[in-house]
């Protein structure tokens, strides 16, 4: 059986940076969470989702980026999500108002500038 979903996770100096690929749908979502949460330290800026390749997000991977997004404000941590205008994904994102409550970009370099300059000096 095929996996549904590919997470690529890279550390950078601006942060963390995961590009999920594939679907995140309810039968994936845990395995996804304890990969994301794992890969952001207390020491990270914060943390960039990169869904540009998504074809299909569900209402437990909106939920999930909103309770990560809350979860790293907590720690002083950032989010941003990078949700291109063609990709797939970026449709739910705004229709569920993903948008007024967490940053977005089109870009990957847009969103790695956002959580670098928000780091601590």
């Amino acid at each position: 059986m095929e996996e549904l979903a590919r997470i690529q996770i890279d550390t950078t100096a601006s942060g963390v940076v995961a590009r999920i690929s594939g679907e995140v749908d309810i039968s994936n979502v845990g395995p996804i969470r304890r990969r994301l949460t794992d890969s952001v330290t207390p020491s990270s800026p914060g943390l960039v989702v990169d869904v540009s390749e998504t074809s299909y997000l569900d209402s437990s991977g909106v939920y999930l980026l909103f309770e990560l997004a809350r979860a790293l404000d907590g720690r002083g941590q950032q989010m941003c999500v990078v949700a291109p205008p063609t990709a797939p994904s970026t449709r739910v994102l705004l229709i569920t108002g993903f948008d007024r409550v967490v940053p977005m970009t089109s870009t990957l370099e847009d969103a790695t500038t956002k959580i670098g300059a928000a780091a601590p000096t």
